[in-house]
């Protein structure tokens, strides 16, 4: 299965994929290109998924380790093969793919074992700002 992930930069407040839905989305370093991260949102919004107490303690890591006040996001558009069908597994398996791979520095899960769909290949496109675009999960 051949999935392509649409990364858009969430350039401002009002960006209208903040209201998005069943897409991944990433948090960035706001200067440097380097991934802090990825999350899927599946039954709530983009906007829904930064605000919260459930990233309180995220983002209180992140301004410790790393010394910033705003990260930049991404939302990632799923583009799914004529025929497949979105689902929630899938979504999961999409973002504990590329955890396994890029080791954002705020994912804990995903990292040292996971439930693998062979034959995924998961190409990122798009505002995506790393060389590694092409994900295969074996």
């Amino acid at each position: 299965m051949q999935v392509k992930i649409d990364w858009t930069l969430l350039d401002d407040e009002a960006h209208p994929l903040w209201e998005a839905g069943f897409c991944l989305y990433a948090y960035l370093h706001p200067k440097r290109d380097l991934l802090l991260y990825i999350g899927k949102s599946d039954f709530s919004t983009v906007g829904h998924r930064i605000q919260g107490n459930h990233k309180n303690q995220l983002f209180r890591d992140i301004r410790r380790e790393y010394k910033i006040d705003k990260i930049r996001a991404l939302q990632g558009e799923l583009l799914l093969e004529k025929g497949r069908r979105r689902s929630s597994e899938l979504l999961a398996d999409i973002e504990s793919l590329l955890i396994s791979y890029l080791r954002p520095y705020g994912n804990i899960s995903a990292t040292q074992s996971r439930i693998s769909r062979p034959g995924l290949r998961v190409t990122c496109k798009g505002d995506w700002p790393f060389k590694h675009k092409v994900f295969y999960d074996e």
